[in-house]
């Protein structure tokens, strides 16, 4: 009887050892499987990154052309800019040098017609006493509004 009892656990530890082996070699299978998967998954990864490399390269030289572009408008806009308060500066200068060669009373009469933004303008950039004696001869009303005027602007 003895000798059925040991031969019974015998066979039970054989039956455990044959039960997690088998389990060792499902989970060994399993591994093995996981590690495939992840071997593919990081090679398909591999190509999506080496197919983005070129793209990522074109994004970057795009950015680059439109970045000069963006200077070149900058630039262009600029001279614009220049040309153009030039321009104005000179249209001030003729129309400053017209009103200042005139004769005061010819002036007045003149400015006395022309909207008030105008008259401000010309007179602003007039020498202080070619701009007295145009606006002494102007009618006392839109003297005075325009010395308040004027006097906003300084």
């Amino acid at each position: 009887m003895a000798n059925i009892a040991l031969a019974a656990n015998e066979g039970v530890a054989v039956a455990k050892e044959v039960d997690q082996r088998v389990d060792f070699d499902e989970l060994e299978r399993t591994l093995r499987k996981r590690e495939l998967a992840l071997i593919e998954r990081e090679d398909a990864l591999k190509k999506r990154e080496d197919a983005l490399i070129p793209l990522q390269q074109e994004v970057n030289a795009k950015f680059d052309e439109l970045n000069a572009l963006q200077s070149q408008l900058t630039a262009y806009g600029k001279k614009l800019v220049d040309k153009e308060q030039i321009k104005s500066e000179a249209k001030i200068e003729h129309l400053v040098s017209l009103y200042s060669s005139m004769e005061p009373r010819q002036a007045a009469a003149i400015m006395d017609r022309l909207n008030l933004d105008t008259v401000l303008f010309i007179m602003s950039n007039m020498k202080g006493k070619d701009a007295g004696e145009i606006l002494a001869l102007i009618k006392p009303e839109k003297g005075a509004t325009i010395s308040e005027q004027l006097s906003k602007l300084k």
